[in-house]
C-alpha cells in the first residue's frame, strides 16, 4: 500500500585508513569489494565496513545504514535484514553499501547507553563525512536508510545535515516521539495477549508508561534503562517539520512497535493533513516490524516468517532515483 504521491529506540573528523579490503559475497547476490576502515566521531572510533558493488566504475551511489535500537543492533545481528534489502534488493543498482557499528558495540568505541539521539545523528554524519572520502562514494548521492530507532536518526540526519544527505528511508522509525511509541508497545501487549478493547489498552498502557519513566529517573543508570532515561524526551516533529529531502516512510501494516495507523495520523495532524510532495509513504500489508510476512498478533518464530518481497521491491524503485 503506498501513500499519496509515490511513484511508491542515539568535530567532523577525518577517518581514516582503510585496513584491509576482500572479496565479499552473500546469498543471492553480487559480489563486492569489502573496504574495512575507522571513522572518528568527536573522538570516538566507529568501526565502519564498505561494501563497493563488484562491475561498476567511477562514484557510485552510497547508502549509510543505521541500526535500530539496544544492545542487541548490531550489524551482525542486522545481516539477514541488510542481505534481503540492501544487498540483494541494490546490487543491479551498482549502490556501495556503508555499515557502522554503533558507539560501544562490536568494534566500535564508546557507550552506547549514554548516547542520545543527537550523537547517534553526529554519529551517522560523521562516518558519512569519512566515507565519501572513498573513490566509490559519490558525495552527491549519500543516502541514509534506518530500521526502528535508526528510523528516527534516518529524520533527525535529513533535518540537521541537508549538505551531506540527498535523501532518507526511515523504516519502521516512528513519526511520534518515545513516549508514545512506549505506548504503542504495551497497547498492543495489551490487546494481543490479554485480549482487552482498544480503550482499555491504551489507557493502562499510559498509566503503565507513566510509572515507568518515573521509576527509569531514580534507577536508570545502567544499560537499557540508562538509554531510556537519555531519549525519552524525544519528538520526531520538530525534525519531520524541517526536512526538505526526499523522505520515503515504510511501515509494517502489523508492526506491534510502531503503528502505522498513528505514524499516518502523526504526520497528517504535524502537515495539516497536506503533507509535503517531499515526504512519501508506504505500508507493508500483512508485515510486522522487520517487514516479515505475519498475522496480526503473531506470537511465533519471526525468524521463520519471510521477508516481503514486496516491500524490497518498493524500497529498490524509491532509492532507484539517485542511481545511473
Amino acid at each position: 500500500m503506498f501513500g499519496k504521491r509515490t511513484s511508491l529506540l542515539l568535530l567532523v573528523a577525518f577517518v581514516g585508513a582503510v585496513l584491509s579490503v576482500q572479496a565479499f559475497a552473500s546469498e543471492n547476490q553480487g559480489a563486492y569489494d569489502r573496504i574495512t576502515l575507522s571513522a572518528m566521531s568527536e573522538g570516538i572510533a566507529l568501526d565502519v565496513r564498505v561494501l563497493k558493488p563488484d562491475g561498476f566504475e567511477g562514484p557510485r551511489p552510497t547508502l549509510v545504514f543505521v541500526v535500530g535500537s539496544g544492545k542487541g543492533s548490531t550489524v551482525a545481528n542486522y545481516s539477514r535484514f541488510t542481505e534481503f534489502f540492501l544487498e540483494a534488493g541494490l546490487a543491479e543498482l551498482g549502490f556501495a553499501l556503508v555499515y557502522f557499528d554503533k558507539r560501544g558495540l562490536e568494534g566500535s568505541e564508546g557507550v552506547w547507553y549514554t548516547a542520545d539521539f543527537e550523537i547517534r545523528a553526529q554519529d551517522t554524519k560523521n562516518v558519512a563525512l569519512a566515507v565519501r572520502e572513498l573513490d566509490v562514494v559519490d558525495s552527491d548521492r549519500l543516502v541514509v536508510v534506518g530500521h526502528s530507532q535508526g528510523g528516527w536518526i534516518t529524520q533527525m540526519v535529513l533535518a540537521d545535515y541537508p549538505e551531506v544527505f540527498a535523501g532518507g528511508v526511515s523504516m519502521a522509525g516512528p513519526t511520534f516521539g518515545v513516549r508514545r511509541q512506549l505506548v504503542n508497545d504495551y497497547m498492543s501487549q495489551y490487546q494481543c495477549q490479554n485480549g482487552l478493547d482498544e480503550a482499555e489498552s491504551l489507557q493502562r498502557a499510559s498509566r503503565r508508561v507513566q510509572r515507568e519513566l518515573w521509576l527509569v529517573r531514580v534507577v536508570g543508570w545502567w544499560g537499557n534503562l540508562r538509554q531510556l532515561n537519555v531519549i525519552r524526551d524525544f519528538e520526531a516533529a520538530p525534525y519531520l517539520q524541517r526536512i526538505e529531502q526526499p523522505l520515503f516512510l515504510m511501515f509494517g501494516e502489523h508492526d506491534p512497535l510502531v503503528s502505522s495507523s498513528w505514524s499516518l495520523n502523526a504526520l497528517d495532524n504535524l502537515f495539516g493533513g497536506q503533507i509535503p510532495d517531499h515526504i512519501e509513504y508506504y505500508v507493508g500489508v500483512g508485515q510486522g516490524h522487520t517487514f516479515r510476512e505475519a498475522p496480526v498478533c503473531f506470537d511465533g518464530n519471526w525468524s521463520e516468517r519471510p521477508y516481503s518481497d514486496a516491500t524490497r521491491q518498493a524500497l529498490v524503485r524509491w532509492l532507484a532515483r539517485f542511481a545511473d
